[in-house]
């Protein structure tokens, strides 16, 4: 029994392995995403929910605007995108940890007439921070935040160049910014 449950975890982190990297080889073969409008607020609304459920030993937050942030593009792989960042969050960090997801509406500037309206996530934790040697190559494939992690956590390092490639193929921009006691990752999102 116990041989039969390693061969079905293997077999179910193989299968989440090689789905990783199909959707990269399609990302970078230039292969169109989903287009329809997307409910930011909705998805940031789950995201934080399953994040409680998943993660009860954290502190998770969410700052919405009062307005429906929409935006053009593919609902899975946005919902990947929350999901993939909340994770590595709880992942990486203590128990106790405040995690926030904010959703912000684009600043109108005076002056700035057809100026591009991005719409904004980010993905804040008061954790330890990433170390400033592994920041710049952070969302390379197969890169992993905590080497001394086991495989048996799930990791693929995968995961953030995931988020890369998603946003990237929507037009949009991912950073972060990490030091100890605050980790930002920022995104930002062509509004539709």
């Amino acid at each position: 029994a116990h041989a039969i449950g390693r061969v079905e975890s293997e077999s179910a982190r193989m299968s989440t392995l090689v789905d990783d990297l199909l959707l990269l080889a399609r990302l970078d073969a230039g292969r169109p995403l989903e287009h329809q409008a997307v409910d930011l607020t909705r998805l940031a609304i789950d995201a934080a929910s399953d994040a409680r459920v998943t993660g009860p030993d954290h502190r998770w937050r969410l700052e919405l605007p009062d307005d429906p942030v929409v935006v053009a593009g593919d609902e899975n792989r946005l919902r990947q995108v929350l999901a993939n960042l909340l994770s590595n969050a709880r992942t990486h960090t203590p128990a106790g940890t405040t995690v926030t997801l904010a959703l912000r509406l684009p600043q109108e500037l005076p002056g700035r007439i057809g100026a591009r309206h991005d719409a904004e996530l980010h993905v804040i934790d008061d954790g330890p921070g990433i170390p400033a040697e592994l920041q710049p190559g952070l969302f390379e494939r197969f890169v992993r935040g905590d080497t001394s992690r086991s495989r048996a956590a799930g990791s693929t390092g995968l995961g953030l160049a995931i988020v890369h490639a998603v946003i990237a193929a929507h037009g949009g921009a991912v950073g972060v910014n990490s030091h100890p006691g605050r980790t930002s990752f920022d995104i930002t999102l062509p509004m539709s």
